[in-house]
């Protein structure tokens, strides 16, 4: 099992176990494809896996969080959609997912804490 953190377009955070293959039980999660991408907001090796389709799909929500780890801001495209933040291991095109350890998960759910607490207060 691989552990990820799990992020929805309405600011929840959960911890989740992923059972193999990794990428079919997080696709379920993200709601299809899985595309992973380096958000400029988490060092390497951390990763966020979002829905390949996500921008195509009407109905998925913009996903603040992962957004703003995206650096939506400085290049105009958004996460939308629940993002599931976890680790690449390996080298070129033997790159896998990985789950976080106990406490890189605490210190990546931190990171989407401490972003929630800045935007909320600042529609204070």
């Amino acid at each position: 099992m691989a552990k990820g953190i799990v992020i929805t377009p309405d600011n929840r955070i959960s911890e989740q176990e992923f059972p193999e293959p990794i990428y079919d039980t997080v696709g379920k999660v993200v709601g299809g494809w899985v595309e992973v991408v380096h958000p400029d907001g988490l060092a390497q090796p951390f990763c966020m896996c979002v829905d390949d389709a996500g921008l195509l799909r009407e109905k998925l929500e913009f996903n603040l969080i992962g957004s703003i780890l995206y650096g939506t801001i400085a290049h105009g495209h958004p996460i939308v959609g629940t993002v599931v933040l976890m680790k690449e291991e390996g080298d070129g095109e033997n790159r896998h997912l990985a789950g976080l350890l106990p406490e890189e998960a605490q210190a990546v759910r931190n990171v989407a804490e401490f972003i929630i607490k800045t935007v909320n207060a600042r529609k204070r």
